[in-house]
């Protein structure tokens, strides 16, 4: 994926999303710090926690989203901030920290960006070294049953923001690959200026689906003393048609 591309718009498309933010601070709350989050983007789920006063590394490999979540920190310290998150450039399947961690999050589809069964394990396996003896791993993904059983659309139109005088609609259209447990995304994004001006910008993505009875077995690879699985932000159990599949791991 582009991250150079998206960067500029993640932040503006994703300002309304809030949902998770609670649930990821009952975790930090509940684990203590220090916290590593993995994928850690533009800080939308990191800040929020720092300005709770945890204690926090984020981890990411794109660095124009490093440098975006860079910007909105210099600004914050000092203000919002008692300590700034310490941030790291580096591939989730192969970083090395040198110290470990009380929790460590993936939050909203980060553990999709993992496209195979191999880089999930040397993932989960490197995670679990830099976690101390009853930590824990929480990841964020959307229920794959779910997922697998409805239709794939044509072009929807996902959300409409504003980028300063322009206006940016976006779109999506979705591929899947049931055998593969992949999901083909590409994100349009129609930028209108005052004049009526139009620029389109495509941004591809491939995303992996995770069953329930994988988890466990990468998990258990991974050296995880027991997993647990929820359906919602609020830990409700996972069923079927439950919107979110939600695992709490504890090394």
């Amino acid at each position: 994926m582009t991250y150079a591309t998206l960067a500029r718009y993640y932040d503006l498309e994703n300002a309304e999303f809030t949902e998770d933010l609670d649930y990821w601070l009952e975790l930090a709350d509940e684990y203590g710090d220090p916290i590593l989050e993995l994928g850690c983007g533009t800080g939308r789920v990191l800040l929020n926690l720092a300005r709770r006063g945890h204690a926090l590394t984020g981890l990411d490999n794109a660095p124009d989203m490093l440098a975006r979540l860079r910007a909105r920190l210099d600004a914050a310290t000092g203000r919002h901030l008692a300590a700034a998150p310490t941030l790291v450039e580096a591939d989730m399947t192969t970083f090395d920290l040198g110290q470990t961690f009380r929790l460590a999050l993936m939050p909203f589809n980060t553990f999709m960006h993992l496209l195979t069964p191999e880089a999930q394990l040397a993932a989960l396996t490197r995670i679990r070294r830099h976690l101390a003896p009853g930590a824990a791993l929480a990841l964020d993904m959307p229920n794959p049953g779910e997922a697998y059983a409805a239709p794939e659309p044509g072009l929807t139109l996902e959300r409409t923001f504003a980028d300063g005088e322009r206006t940016v609609q976006q779109f999506s259209t979705l591929s899947l690959d049931r055998a593969a447990q992949l999901a083909r995304i590409t994100w349009l994004y129609d930028s209108t200026g005052p004049a009526g001006d139009l620029h389109r910008t495509s941004v591809p993505l491939t995303l992996r689906y995770t069953f329930p009875g994988e988890m466990r077995l990468l998990l258990e690879r991974a050296g995880f003393a027991q997993a647990h699985f929820y359906g919602d932000y609020d830990r409700s159990p996972f069923v079927d048609g439950a919107p979110r599949f939600l695992v709490l791991a504890v090394a």
